[in-house]
């Protein structure tokens, strides 16, 4: 039997369980001499969209009071009635009563500026990603809090050494990715800029724990580990569509492997737009990453996914979890005549194995670049972020148990078959 049809077929990985709860412990660690999480009392959040809603709702649900600042009095409003909702919900399945509904709400104070956040012990800025942006919250943030507060910022994929260039006191400040929804995903990205201290570091360990997450420490890279093995692995989807696979065959082949949902569904549901602006201000740099195509033309004709009602799939009343349909068909035709690309058919085997392949050897890469600390930090990120299937114990024990070596080769093959994607795939060769 191939690689390629060993991995398309493998149901799990011996002893994938004690595995990953051993890759959870390692790390989570916290070092010694971390402050007692219970300092951290009052929590500023800044940006009331969709991840900002669900940071403050982390912190709360623990305890802690919560002032959410956005400009937007749209925002707030429908931040509040949003948590709100949660709560109510919360109660209605009997994990809060009447007063603790109360109670949890009581903890949320809603403000127009930064200027609430007098007395924070910690604040976290979710605002978009725009590194000019961040910079000037930043500097706004520092000017109101007081020197022992931390500062933190959500961002997943910014340089964290410029943003924290507008800090005068750059020490206190680390980045904090949370993974939608905050307050039930369980991983948090903990990312040092190169003037974190060790004791700053410790004690974010040490407050995430508190806040029932697992940890790991992700050094300063573009997209850090989690969004740099997702860009990996939705570009060589979006390669499959341009080479002939539609968005369902790719998403179908995925989940039927164990995915909890595939490329072009998680788009979707994310925002067609976010991984968008992060291309394009990739293709400003010098020398521009070879990316896909087809991802920036539904972008431009302003399917954006669920928000929008449409993406790679139509979402309506009769089809809320979506659908596919013709105009976005009729794009992804005209990408991939644009392109040159003489389209054929796709199997399963083919698309499980080159979306899975590219994940490992990105993360091959990423351990050459030193960007993670351990292989078993690559799959925690993937199994509790991503959804990668617990039983198959994450890209990189999944190489292990294939054998690296045919890996590595079924990843040539792949380059040599996949036209549009085989700049990509040279990479191969960097990762060993």
């Amino acid at each position: 039997m191939s690689c390629e049809d060993r991995l398309s077929s493998l149901a799990e990985v011996a002893g994938a369980r004690d595995y990953l709860a051993q890759a959870v412990t390692l790390a989570g660690a916290v070092p010694a001499g971390a402050a007692d999480p219970a300092r951290w009392v009052r929590i500023g959040v800044l940006g009331a969209g969709a991840m900002g809603r669900g940071i403050a709702m982390a912190f709360a649900q623990t305890g802690r009071s919560v002032v959410l600042a956005d400009p937007s009095a749209q925002s707030l409003d429908a931040a509040r009635a949003h948590l709100a909702g949660l709560a109510a919900r919360a109660r209605k399945k009997g994990t809060l009563d009447e007063a603790g509904e109360a109670a949890l709400m009581a903890r949320f104070a809603f403000v127009p500026g930064v200027e609430g956040f007098a007395g924070c012990d910690l604040v976290v800025e979710a605002v978009p990603e725009i590194l000019g942006l961040k910079q000037h919250v930043m500097a706004q943030i520092e000017g109101v809090v007081g020197p022992q507060a931390l500062i933190c910022t959500n961002t997943s994929t910014l340089d964290m050494d410029a943003i924290g260039s507008a800090l005068a006191d750059p020490s206190r400040f680390i980045g904090t990715h949370f993974f939608i929804p905050a307050q039930v995903n369980r991983l948090l990205e903990v990312i040092p800029a190169q003037a974190t201290s060790a004791q700053t570091l410790a004690d974010v360990l040490a407050l995430t724990r508190a806040l029932g997450k697992q940890a790991v420490v992700a050094a300063n890279g573009d997209g850090f580990i989690g969004n740099r093995l997702f860009d990996r692995f939705h570009q060589e989807a979006m390669y499959l569509v341009e080479e002939g696979a539609w968005p369902e065959d790719v998403d179908a082949a995925l989940e039927a492997w164990g995915m909890a949902i595939g490329p072009f569904r998680a788009l979707d549901l994310v925002g067609n737009d976010i991984p968008w602006g992060v291309r394009v201000q990739r293709a400003e740099r010098p020398v521009p990453p070879h990316q896909p195509r087809v991802g920036d033309a539904l972008c431009e004709a302003g399917l954006y996914g669920q928000k929008t009602g449409r993406g790679w799939y139509l979402y309506d009343e009769a089809t809320p979890k979506g659908r596919p349909y013709e105009e976005a068909r009729a794009l992804i035709l005209r990408e991939s005549q644009a392109l040159g690309i003489t389209r054929r058919t796709i199997c399963p085997a083919e698309i499980v194995g080159r979306c899975v392949v590219a994940l490992i050897v990105e993360g091959l890469a990423m351990l050459r670049e030193g960007r993670a600390a351990r292989a078993s930090d690559i799959d925690m990120v993937y199994v509790t972020g991503y959804g990668f299937p617990a039983a198959k114990a994450g890209p990189m024990r999944l190489a292990d148990e294939l054998g690296l070596t045919e890996v590595l080769d079924l990843a040539r093959h792949y380059g040599q078959i996949s036209g549009r994607s085989q700049t990509v795939w040279a990479l191969t060769e960097a990762a060993q």
